[in-house]
């Protein structure tokens, strides 16, 4: 059975305990962060002993959005801040994302966690930045240019953060984040971007902890069929990976046991769950997900 936990390890290298995790065929993906990035050859040796340590494929992964949130070390592909592009055509943006795509492929790295495709809002300080545009249709435009630009250079693209954040003011790494748009208005400004990734050939989506009080009041999006599966998969028609943002979030970890988030998230429709940063949540996941494993081999066929 194949893993759905994606980790993160701390230091320039993997450590012994993920890399025997990795033996054991528990890890279906490593995200890196700027943390575990000192140079790039040092970066594709990290790459090359994370992939001989698993027995399966793996997916590596990377936030590599431009402006504040970089994970590889400065190059010539750097780029800046997503509003910085605003007023120049999409291509623009496409061709910067297109030689980080580039780039990725030389170092081993297979997922860029990117683009962010949330239509902007100037009280949301903890994203406003990091999306393109506070323009739903400009934001349209650039989805649909970004991400054939990263996927023909051979790297899978992920469009986040599903349902979207324009009205989330509270950052859900820390608390709590609540979504108090209407599905009518959703679907006039939030989803279009989405309905762009998707049809623009997407292979991924990354959903949010937020609760979209508008449709599930009750369950952080990544736990919520109502949202992976009828708004995703049915009213959008995504028929590619979908994968929770990281469930070490505060939003989710001061909530629910880590046990619970990784199950509710499973059974929601998610195929990758992200658990980074705190080991702790890691070795309690990888216990959750060793049992169930464990004990789907052992349960009688129906």
């Amino acid at each position: 059975m194949t893993s759905p936990l994606v980790l993160s390890y701390d230091g320039l290298g993997p450590d012994a305990e993920l890399l025997e995790w990795l033996k054991e065929g528990l890890v279906g993906g490593v995200v890196l962060f700027q943390k575990n990035a000192r140079s790039d050859q040092q970066l594709r040796e990290a790459v090359g002993q994370l992939r001989s340590a698993s027995p399966a494929p793996i997916r590596i992964m990377i936030d590599e959005e431009g402006g504040r949130v970089r994970r590889l070390p400065d190059g010539p592909a750097s780029m800046p801040a997503l509003r910085s592009y605003q007023a120049g055509p999409p291509q623009a943006v496409a061709a910067a994302y297109a030689r980080v795509a580039r780039r990725l492929v030389d170092l081993g790295i297979d997922t860029l966690l990117a683009p962010v495709v949330d239509v902007g809002a100037t009280d949301s300080e903890w994203l406003h930045d990091r999306t393109f545009s506070d323009d739903p249709t400009q934001v349209v435009a650039m989805a649909r240019t970004v991400i054939p630009a990263v996927q023909s250079a051979g790297v899978a693209a992920c469009a986040k953060h599903f349902p979207g954040t324009r009205a989330v003011k509270a950052d859900p790494h820390h608390g709590v984040a609540v979504d108090p748009t209407p599905l009518s208005e959703w679907d006039r400004i939030d989803a279009p971007p989405f309905r762009a990734a998707i049809l623009a050939g997407v292979q991924m989506v990354m959903v949010g902890h937020q609760r979209m009080l508008g449709f599930d009041a009750t369950r952080p999006a990544c736990t919520s069929p109502l949202i992976t599966t009828v708004l995703l998969r049915e009213r959008l028609g995504f028929g590619g990976l979908i994968l929770t943002d990281d469930l070490a979030m505060g939003a989710i970890s001061k909530q629910y046991p880590i046990e619970d988030a990784v199950r509710a998230s499973i059974e929601a429709g998610c195929n990758l769950v992200l658990v980074c940063q705190d080991r702790l949540l890691q070795r309690r996941a990888l216990s959750y997900w060793r049992n169930r494993a464990f004990t789907d081999q052992e349960s009688p066929s129906k």
